[in-house]
């Protein structure tokens, strides 16, 4: 019997045990087989655990370290899909992977993209007007531009927040077992000047036009739109 199989069958023994519906003597017969099988195969409840959880990887959308607005809405996403963020640094480029349950890292990740898509258009439309400053001007008011943009999508993605139980416990076990050795990301943040504060408004200005609707299911999807 493969490791997987023998997972689920666990899973499926625990699950059981804490089943309202299952009186005493089966949840206890549940909980025994789960035990057993445990012991059987020489596996820990933090094998169980970080079973739930998977991960799913995709590119950051720029070829060196990703900026820090990139990495505030990467972060905007995945938290409220209940995800755990990982930054990868690789040859080919920088990529984020998010670490959670069921279908969410790969709707985090593709709510990401698409947003990211909608202010990487929607800063540099914005960055098309500024002409007359230079070029570390134009970069910090488009940074700034991205920050409120982020600020007013806010509320639409974390619309989709509501981590079911366990969650937590299971990310942090399937960390601990497949990412034990993380280090830290440091991000930069600009520093806001009185010259700037346009930027401001106008990013929170665009940001309001940015959609996220969820279809009315009970199979997760995500479908993201900009503009009404």
């Amino acid at each position: 019997m493969d490791d997987n199989r023998i997972l689920d069958k666990i899973k499926k023994c625990l699950e059981m045990a804490k089943s309202k519906t299952s009186n005493p003597n089966e949840a206890e017969i549940a909980l025994r087989q789960a035990r057993k099988l445990m012991d059987l195969y020489s596996l820990e409840m933090g094998d169980v655990m970080a079973s739930m959880a998977s991960e799913s990887t995709f590119p950051a959308g720029s070829e060196g370290k990703p900026p820090a607005w990139r990495v505030r809405l990467v972060g905007v996403c995945g938290e409220a899909f209940g995800t755990r963020l990982i930054i990868s640094q690789r040859w080919q480029g920088a990529y984020f992977i998010m670490v959670g349950c069921g279908p969410a890292p790969e709707l985090a990740g593709y709510a990401y993209q698409v947003l990211g898509r909608q202010l990487q258009k929607a800063r540099r439309d914005y960055l098309a007007t500024q002409t007359r400053c230079k070029r570390s001007t134009k970069v910090a008011r488009g940074d700034h531009f991205a920050n409120a943009w982020i600020d007013a999508v806010y509320d639409k993605v974390a619309a989709f927040a509501g981590v079911e139980d366990n969650i937590a416990e299971a990310i942090e076990a399937y960390m601990a077992k497949h990412h034990p050795d993380l280090g830290t990301f440091e991000m930069k943040r600009r520093k806001l000047k009185v010259r700037d504060e346009g930027a401001i408004d106008a990013g929170y200005e665009a940001g309001k036009s940015a959609k996220l609707h969820q279809a009315v299911s009970h199979t997760p999807l995500v479908r993201l739109t900009a503009g009404v």
